[in-house]
């Protein structure tokens, strides 16, 4: 997982010019959809649905989880196409739902949030970043209107 974090880092540092050399990794928790849903609704568990899964989430980043923050996402192994590969991490739609956590991570490291309005606001680049990675790997993107949603989920 280390040299996988590595390489998108550094996939990230070149499509955008930020420095990612030495940066802290986070640590990864790979989860099943009913743990996930409850990490996303710790503060308001009323909201789980009924049958204890959000399908939407697929992960999140959490700064101020451990020493350097916690990607917490579905395992490789649960998601569309994963049987496809021989390795579940070979996925590259896997990859791009952990690379658009990873520019979190990397937003989070440069203390850009302390300048923004709103915490969604580092929502669209990471948006358009993981839409130029699945073009770049050749990948059918599974969010076909997403520079809508990247533009939606960016807003206040």
């Amino acid at each position: 997982m280390e040299l996988l974090i590595d390489a998108l880092l550094e996939w990230i540092s070149e499509e955008t010019g930020r420095d990612t050399s030495g940066m802290p990794h986070p640590q990864i928790a790979e989860m099943t959809p009913r743990a996930l849903t409850r990490e996303f609704y710790a503060d308001h568990p009323y909201l789980i649905p009924e049958d204890g899964q959000d399908e939407r989430i697929q992960a999140l980043y959490a700064a101020t989880d451990g020493p350097d923050g916690r990607i917490y996402i579905l395992a490789a192994a649960t998601f569309d196409g994963a049987d496809d590969f021989e390795d579940p991490y070979e996925n590259p739609v896997w990859r791009e739902v952990l690379l658009h956590e990873l520019v979190h991570h990397l937003q989070w490291q440069a203390g850009e949030p302390a300048n923004w309005a709103c915490r969604n606001f580092g929502e669209e680049e990471a948006y358009r970043l993981g839409g130029r990675y699945l073009r770049r790997t050749r990948t059918t993107d599974p969010m076909p209107n997403r520079n809508f949603w990247a533009h939606a989920y960016s807003r206040c």
